[in-house]
């Protein structure tokens, strides 16, 4: 098992492999505390690579002249998030004593565990950061948010004043080799995701436990009790645990969350957020406010002016009776089953696909064809054909088990492009709702998530 240095001492010639965001963030606090001996390792040659950095190469792992060639003769290297700690590079580098470290590693050693707050989970980790970040906000209480989402974390962690928290969304590429855990954690739902990059469910939870594994008695969990996943995750750490779901002392069901304890509660409906599942996220925001000096007044003021964020059930316009809403970051089925559930009261027009990370489309499938407000779904990109069959499946199934010759009227299409996939729904739903809310990544049709949601909300302002 490898696992990153919790403090690492930085000692040239260094390394760093990948030079997305979190490489160019690192590579920059490097020069600019005049490290000079440093080599950037990447499949690709970066453009606009700064001249005082070397290029490492091309090529893939384990190949001649592969892209990590050269990185047994570093000192110190820094591995970038997408960019799995077991190579067999990395692996030879770290036998032969280098240091192993990554950017958010890093980050905890100059910030130091007890200012840090880190979530994780397979859905809802922006939407709960943010919302914690606003709590804090609200109670006077200092703190910076990134991972993740926004800054890069050693960015905030290098100049981070005196006194003030570092809020982190952390994803289980981030966690897994991170051998440090934050005084503050929460867990929210965690199911099954990445599993093109991770081999099974076991290794992505294990993974993301990395956050929690290292904390002690006095640090504190909060996290998901009614999902398996994130159970388990909890039973790593050792710290004081809170728990929130169905019947546990953070209180939640369609409407609410209570604190039981703490005698509030907030409604849904007295938020700007759409979806039952956004009351796990505010549970989990809550309790560490709670935690971390806030009172309920602030909690409750700040979840109510709390008005989402972008590409996360984001409503766009309303046309002709149609309601548009941009879900770009749902990139896996629970976040879009979330969508589907939130958006019930109304016929539900439904844009699905994107590029393939081997997700399970099994349960989104049944409650898709079980859901009678659900009236037309477009398919798009790489996964257009899995979901069709998926979807053909269920249906099958949920009509042999009913005993009924149909389940009603629901059409579905592959669609080569969004507008394509925007005119069918158009012309099937009549009054109701239409959901970009894809369950898949975007690659192949799109930069990113957040590229496709803007892309759509080009689209639909422009009908």
């Amino acid at each position: 098992m490898i696992m990153e240095e919790s403090h690492p001492e930085i000692k040239e010639p260094i390394g760093v492999i990948g030079y997305g965001v979190e490489g160019v963030s690192t590579c920059r606090y490097l020069l600019d505390r005049g490290f000079t001996d440093i080599t950037v390792f990447d499949r690709k040659e970066p453009l606009g690579l700064d001249a005082r950095i070397r290029f490492g190469g091309t090529g893939t792992p384990g190949a001649a002249g592969g892209y990590l060639n050269g990185l047994a003769a570093m000192r110190t290297v820094f591995r970038s998030a997408g960019v799995r700690p077991d190579l067999p590079e990395i692996a030879g580098f770290v036998r032969k004593g280098g240091t192993l470290t990554s950017q958010i590693g890093l980050a905890f050693a100059l910030a130091g565990k007890d200012r840090i707050i880190g979530v994780t989970g397979t859905v809802g980790k922006g939407t709960c950061c943010s919302l914690l970040a606003d709590m804090l906000a609200e109670a006077g209480i200092p703190a910076a948010l990134g991972g993740n989402i926004g800054v890069p974390a050693l960015d905030l962690a290098a100049g981070l004043p005196a006194g003030e928290k570092l809020i982190l969304e952390l994803s289980s590429f981030q966690l897994s080799a991170l051998s440090q855990s934050p005084a503050y954690a929460a867990v929210l739902r965690t199911t099954t995701e990445h599993l093109d990059w991770h081999p099974d469910r076991a290794e992505y939870w294990l993974h993301k436990s990395r956050l929690v594994s290292a904390q002690g008695e006095k640090d504190v969990l909060a996290y998901c009790a009614d999902a398996e996943g994130s159970a388990w995750i909890a039973s790593q750490s050792r710290a004081r645990k809170i728990a929130f779901g169905s019947g546990e002392e953070i209180r939640i069901d369609e409407r609410e969350v209570r604190w039981i304890k703490r005698g509030f509660k907030i409604p849904l409906s007295a938020t700007r957020l759409k979806g039952a599942f956004n009351l796990e996220n505010i549970a989990a925001a809550g309790a560490l406010a709670l935690e971390l000096g806030a009172e309920p007044r602030d909690v409750v003021a700040a979840a109510m002016a709390f008005k989402g964020l972008e590409h996360r059930l984001e409503f766009v316009r309303e046309r002709s009776g149609v309601s548009f809403y941009n879900d770009s970051y749902a990139t896996r089925p629970e976040a879009t089953i979330g969508a589907i559930n939130a958006l019930k009261d109304a016929p539900l027009g439904l844009i699905l696909g994107g590029s393939e990370k081997h997700a399970d489309f099994a349960e989104m499938a049944e409650i898709i064809a079980g859901a009678g407000h659900v009236k037309a779904i477009a398919l798009i990109g790489q996964t257009a054909g899995r979901l069709g069959e998926e979807l053909r499946a269920a249906r099958t199934r949920l009509a042999t088990a009913s005993e009924m010759g149909g389940i009603g009227i629901q059409e579905s299409k592959a669609c080569s492009t969004l507008e394509e996939a925007v005119d069918f729904l158009m012309g099937r739903i009549g009054k109701g709702s239409v959901a970009l809310s894809p369950a898949c990544a975007s690659f192949g049709m799109f930069e990113n998530y957040k590229e496709r949601g803007k892309a759509f909300k080009r689209l639909v302002a422009g009908l």
